[in-house]
C-alpha cells in the first residue's frame, strides 16, 4: 500500500468514526429537547385545564305575564329555544369557556422568556394560530393513548375540568437553541470531530503508524467533547422545563379562578405532575443542583406573590447522561481500531488475512450477542447501581436473609460432590459391562432434563406424600423447605459432576493402579493413595463450580417456592432477592446493586476456578 493510500485509508476511517459519533450527538440531542417538549406540553395542558373557568350559566327565560281584565289574550307565545349546548356535548360544569380559553392560548405567546411556540386546540380547530391546519380526527383519537409526536411538535391530550375526556390538544414546539459555548450556537463535537480527522491524517502520513499517540489522544478527546454536548443538551432539557415552568406558575398565581389574594401552594402542585413545589426561600433566578435527601435535585426559586416564595424541584435530566456513553465511546475509538486494523492489513500476507477474516465472520455473531445481551447488560447495571443503593441494601434486614439461605443451600453441593465421585467410581469399574451403562444413565437422566420438569415433579411428590401422611407440605413448612431444596439439587446435578469425575478416572493411567495392586495394596489404599491424589484437581473444581452454580440458584426457588413461605422467606436466596426487587416495586437500581455485590462474591471464587483451569491446561 502506498504512503498516499495509506494515510486516505486512516483518514477515511477516522472520518467514519468521527460521522458516526456526531450522529450519536445529535440523536441525543434531539431525544432530551423532545423530552423537554412533551414535558413542557404536559404542564401546560394542566396550566390552561386549571386557569380556564366554565361557561357562564345561560339566563334563566322570562316570567310570563298576568292577563289583564276581560281584554282578549293573545295566544301565548312560543317558549324560547334551548340554549345550545357547550362544545363537545360536555355539561357545562367539565367544558370550558370558549373566549376564555381562546384568551389563556394566546398569552401563552405573549410570555417572557418562553422557549417555545405553543398551539392549543379546541376539539380539532387551533385557537393561536386560526389558519393553522386544524388536527385530523384521527389525531385527537390517538391522544386517549397519550401523547405523540406530530409535525415537529410534541402533542399532548387536552382534557375536561374533570381530566375524563379529551376535548382537545397542546401542542409544544422548541425554539432553537445553542447547544455549546462555541459561536453560532455549535457544541464541543463538531470541532474536535475534525480535529480527530486531521490529526488521523497527519498521523498516518508521518508515521505510518500510531507509535506517537496523537490520533488516539484525538479519539479520547473526541469521546470526551461529545459526551460534554449530551451532557448540556440534557441539562439544558431540564433548565428550560423549570425556566418556562416558573412563568407559568407566576402566572396561575395570578389567575387561578376564583380571583383571590392568596393562592395556595397544593394548587400550584397539581400543575407539576412530574416535578415538585415546596415551599422556599429567596434565590438566585437560575437553575442550580443541590442535595435533598442524599439525591441530586434540579431546583429553581419562584415568586408567586409578595414576599411569598416556592422552590419548583425535578430531576435532573443529565444523570441518565452516562448512558450515552455506551455509544459515544464505540464510535470515537472506532478510528483507531479501523488504522490499526489497516496497519495490520499492510504487514500481513494476504493468506494470513483472509484466514483472519473468515475466522472472525465466524466469530462475529457470537461477539454480537455478547457484546449486546451481556457486556451492555452488565455496564449498565454497574451505571444503574449507585453508590446511594448500597447503604439501603445493607440495613435491609431481607438482603441478609438472602445471602444466608443462598449459603445455607449451597452446603448441598459437598453432598453432591460426595455421591458424584461415588457413582463415577461404580461406573468406571463396571464400564465393561451392562451394569456400568445402566448406572451411567439412571446418574443422567436427571441432569439433562428440563429444571422446570424436574421442579414439577418433585412438587408433585412433595404434595403426595404429604397428603398420604396427614402432614403439612415439605415446600410450605419454613424449617423443611430449604432442605427440601438442597434434596431436588442433589437429585438435579450429581449426574453431570458424575460426568467430570469419569472423565477424571479415564485419564489415570492404569499402570498406576497395577503398581499398587502389585505392591499388595488394598481397594482402600489405592483410592486414597492413588486416585485421590490424582483426582484433587478435578475435586477442586466440581466443588467451585458447583459452589458458584449454587450461588446463582434461581429456577427451582421460582417455581417451588416463590422465596416462600412467607413469613419469614426461609427460601428467599439472592438471585430471587434480585428479581423480586427489580420486578416487585420497580426499583432497578437496588436491583442492579444487589447484582453487583453478587458478581463480586461470585468473582471470589471464580479466581480459584480460573486457577484450577489454567493448572489443568499446562498439565495436558
Amino acid at each position: 500500500m502506498s504512503l498516499r493510500g495509506w494515510a486516505a485509508g486512516a483518514a477515511g476511517a477516522a472520518a467514519v468514526a468521527a460521522a458516526l459519533a456526531l450522529v450519536v450527538v445529535a440523536t441525543a440531542q434531539r431525544h432530551y429537547e423532545g423530552a423537554f417538549a412533551f414535558r413542557m406540553a404536559g404542564t401546560t395542558a394542566a396550566y390552561i385545564a386549571a386557569v380556564t373557568p366554565p361557561p357562564p350559566p345561560p339566563p334563566p327565560p322570562p316570567a310570563p305575564r298576568a292577563p289583564r281584565g276581560r281584554r282578549r289574550t293573545r295566544p301565548p307565545p312560543p317558549p324560547p329555544a334551548p340554549p345550545p349546548p357547550p362544545p363537545l356535548s360536555l355539561p357545562a360544569a367539565r367544558s370550558y369557556d370558549l373566549p376564555s380559553l381562546l384568551t389563556q392560548a394566546r398569552a401563552l405567546r405573549t410570555l417572557p422568556g418562553w422557549s417555545s411556540d405553543v398551539e392549543v386546540y379546541f376539539g380539532t380547530a387551533p385557537l393561536v394560530d386560526a389558519t393553522a391546519p386544524p388536527l385530523s380526527p384521527e389525531d385527537l383519537s390517538r391522544l386517549d393513548a397519550g401523547g405523540h409526536w406530530l409535525a415537529g411538535a410534541a402533542l399532548v391530550p387536552l382534557r375536561d375540568r374533570d381530566g375524563q375526556e379529551v376535548v382537545g390538544a397542546v401542542a409544544v414546539r422548541p425554539r432553537p437553541a445553542p447547544h455549546g459555548p462555541l459561536p453560532g450556537g455549535l457544541g464541543f463535537a463538531f470541532p474536535v470531530a475534525l480535529l480527530a480527522v486531521a490529526a488521523a491524517a497527519v498521523t498516518a502520513f508521518r508515521e505510518r503508524s500510531l507509535r506517537g499517540g496523537s490520533y488516539v489522544g484525538a479519539a479520547l478527546l473526541l469521546a470526551l467533547a461529545t459526551y460534554f454536548d449530551v451532557w448540556t443538551a440534557a441539562r439544558q432539557s431540564t433548565d428550560r422545563w423549570l425556566i418556562d415552568t416558573r412563568r407559568l406558575l407566576q402566572e396561575a398565581a395570578t389567575r387561578l379562578p376564583p380571583p383571590r389574594t392568596r393562592v395556595a401552594i397544593t394548587e400550584l402542585a397539581g400543575l407539576v405532575r412530574d416535578g415538585e413545589i415546596v415551599a422556599g426561600e429567596p434565590a438566585e433566578s437560575a437553575p442550580r443542583r443541590v442535595r435533598v435527601d442524599g439525591e441530586r435535585r434540579a431546583v429553581v426559586a419562584v415568586l408567586i406573590g409578595s414576599q411569598r416564595w416556592i422552590e419548583l424541584r425535578s430531576v435532573p435530566a443529565e444523570i441518565e447522561a452516562p448512558g450515552w456513553l455506551l455509544l459515544l465511546l464505540p464510535c470515537a475509538f472506532l478510528g483507531p481500531i479501523a488504522i490499526i486494523g489497516l496497519r495490520w492489513a499492510e504487514r500481513t500476507p494476504a493468506w494470513r488475512r483472509h484466514e483472519t477474516a473468515m475466522a472472525w465472520g465466524f466469530l462475529a455473531p457470537a461477539a454480537i450477542h455478547l457484546a449486546i445481551f451481556t457486556i451492555g447488560p452488565a455496564i449498565y447495571a454497574i451505571y444503574l447501581a449507585s453508590l446511594a443503593n448500597f447503604p439501603a441494601l445493607v440495613r435491609d434486614p431481607l438482603t441478609w436473609n438472602a445471602f444466608a439461605n443462598t449459603a445455607a443451600y449451597a452446603l448441598y453441593v459437598p453432598v453432591s460432590v460426595t455421591l458424584a465421585l461415588a457413582g463415577a467410581l461404580a461406573v468406571h469399574r463396571f464400564r465393561t459391562h451392562w451394569r456400568g451403562r445402566v448406572l451411567s444413565a439412571l446418574f443422567l437422566l436427571p441432569y439433562v432434563g428440563s429444571v422446570v420438569a424436574i421442579a414439577l415433579l418433585w412438587q408433585a411428590m412433595y404434595r403426595a406424600g404429604s397428603l398420604g401422611m396427614g402432614r403439612p407440605d415439605w415446600l410450605s413448612n419454613p424449617g423443611t423447605a430449604l432442605p427440601a431444596l438442597m434434596l431436588v439439587s442433589i437429585w438435579a446435578h450429581v449426574g453431570g459432576q458424575m460426568l467430570v469425575f469419569l472423565s477424571g478416572l479415564q485419564a489415570i493411567p492404569q499402570a498406576y493402579f497395577d503398581a499398587a495392586r502389585v505392591d499388595g495394596g488394598s481397594a482402600w489404599r489405592r483410592f486414597w493413595r492413588v486416585t485421590m491424589p490424582l483426582l484433587r484437581p478435578v475435586t477442586w473444581f466440581v466443588l467451585v463450580t458447583g459452589v458458584i452454580g449454587a450461588l446463582q440458584m434461581f429456577t427451582l426457588v421460582f417455581v417451588l417456592t416463590a422465596g416462600g413461605p412467607f413469613p419469614p422467606h426461609s427460601t428467599d436466596v439472592v438471585v430471587h432477592r434480585i428479581y423480586r426487587t427489580a420486578f416487585g416495586p420497580q426499583a432497578f437500581g437496588m436491583a442492579s446493586a444487589l447484582a453487583v455485590m453478587l458478581a463480586a462474591l461470585l468473582l471470589i471464587f471464580r479466581w480459584p476456578q480460573l486457577t484450577l483451569s489454567r493448572r489443568q491446561a499446562g498439565h495436558a
